[in-house]
């Protein structure tokens, strides 16, 4: 026989389960014996840990701070492009100077802040979050963070350890014969990865909430920056008087089609890939407009051709033409999941970028070479350093005009074809990012 306090506890939880159950919109749940007690009571238990869950409620805010990092990674990148860019420049216009130059600063302030702050993630992660937070991370030598923020980490220990390695170069050998000199290797390897840092960690948020325009824009421009990094490590080899050599053409297959079909795939935004190559365009020719606004005279001998104003970067080549086809290709691709499918996707990309960028490139370099192009938009007439010695090479194409041969054509489709499969291949994976 229970007692009365026994049934004053049970009419008690009964009341406090009809408040639960109407607050759950259960309350025409009927409840009729242990049976329906039981069945509601699971119900209700359910819908709490939904909506109430302390991990759930955990991982939200901590996916929001996670996406401001993201754009802090991102302006880091941003502000060594910018340097970089700006240190070409330095080079090509006023010659070795001291390394404490404004555009070495704004690089190694870029990388040692995404350094700095990729390193409190870890640290952050590894001992200031709970279980939930550290099982969307990655564990490296007992730390834990996103994949990213590793990345960065590395990118930024590698910029940093580069720069004294490159002034005590140039005070060993002197002036740089090479773009491609060991400190300037490590340095490339290092912007290269705070990128991909940059680019991972966006990739996460993006993944993470892919509702958000606003994360896939940032993964766009840092596709873009990513790309046209890599392309610029062949400054030399994509010279304006170099884009009618076969050389040219198999380099420019063989690198642009992967960003591309990788971004449009990886992308949440329908025209991924345009907008990727369109920023970068718009960023590059942004600094080849700003740069000869200001005035500046060569201080190291031997000089050939005096400039006045800092030099600038040819125009960027057209990448975002090749990009639309791209992005118009997988909006109309049949949905299936195979890499048979891929391949095919693959070959019209390739046909695409053969037919549109290779075309459209051999049309404009001639162009630029000409008189038409000595304008401030195109700054056809600015882009020869001080020590370019002035002569008929300034106007004409070599090592040889072989673009449009059968062999060229041939090596460019086979190499398109891979870089584009390779690409979207990739770009599957990258959706799948999620830590």
């Amino acid at each position: 026989m229970p007692s009365k306090q026994t049934f004053r506890g049970s009419q008690r939880s009964r009341f406090i389960f009809l408040l639960l159950a109407r607050a759950n919109g259960l309350s025409g749940v009927i409840v009729s014996g242990r049976a329906g007690w039981r069945n509601a009571s699971r119900r209700i238990m359910n819908s709490a840990s939904l909506s109430f869950s302390p991990g759930s409620i955990h991982a939200k805010s901590t996916a929001r701070s996670d996406s401001w990092v993201a754009l802090a990674l991102v302006i880091a990148a941003t502000l060594v492009s910018i340097g970089l860019s700006w240190d070409i420049s330095w080079h090509s216009t006023i010659g070795r100077d001291t390394f404490w130059t404004p555009a070495h600063l704004v690089i190694y302030i870029g990388g040692a802040s995404a350094g700095l702050i990729s390193g409190w993630i870890a640290i952050r992660t590894t001992y200031f979050t709970d279980a939930v937070a550290r099982a969307g991370s990655v564990a490296l030598w007992g730390g834990r963070a996103p994949f990213g923020i590793w990345v960065s980490i590395w990118g930024a220990v590698a910029m940093i350890t580069s720069a004294p390695f490159d002034n005590w170069w140039h005070e060993a050998y002197g002036l740089d014969v090479k773009i491609l000199s060991p400190p300037h290797v490590l340095l490339f390897f290092g912007v290269l990865g705070l990128r991909l840092g940059a680019g991972l960690m966006v990739l996460r948020e993006q993944n993470r909430h892919p509702e958000s325009r606003a994360l896939g824009w940032l993964f766009c421009w840092m596709a873009g920056l990513i790309m046209s990094g890599t392309i610029g490590l062949f400054l030399v080899e994509i010279w304006p008087t170099r884009q009618h050599s076969s050389e040219f053409f198999a380099l420019v297959s063989a690198l642009i089609p992967f960003f591309l079909a990788a971004t449009t795939r990886a992308s949440k935004l329908k025209w991924g890939a345009t907008i990727a190559a369109g920023s970068s365009m718009l960023f590059h020719a942004s600094i080849m407009w700003i740069l000869p606004i200001f005035p500046a005279t060569p201080k190291l001998g031997p000089i050939y051709h005096p400039v006045t104003h800092m030099v600038a970067s040819p125009f960027p080549l057209w990448t975002i033409l090749p990009a639309l086809a791209f992005d118009l290709l997988w909006q109309r691709r049949k949905n299936r999941d195979s890499w048979t499918a891929d391949l095919i996707l693959a070959g019209g990309a390739a046909i695409a970028f053969i037919v549109i960028f290779l075309p459209a490139q051999w049309e404009f370099s001639k162009f630029y070479l000409s008189s038409g192009s000595h304008n401030w938009f195109f700054a056809g007439d600015r882009i020869w350093s001080y020590r370019a010695r002035p002569g008929s090479w300034w106007t004409s194409f070599f090592p040889n005009e072989a673009g449009w041969t059968m062999p060229s054509i041939i090596r460019c489709s086979i190499f398109a074809t891979a870089s584009a499969f390779f690409g979207f291949s990739s770009g599957k994976r990258m959706t799948q990012v999620q830590r």
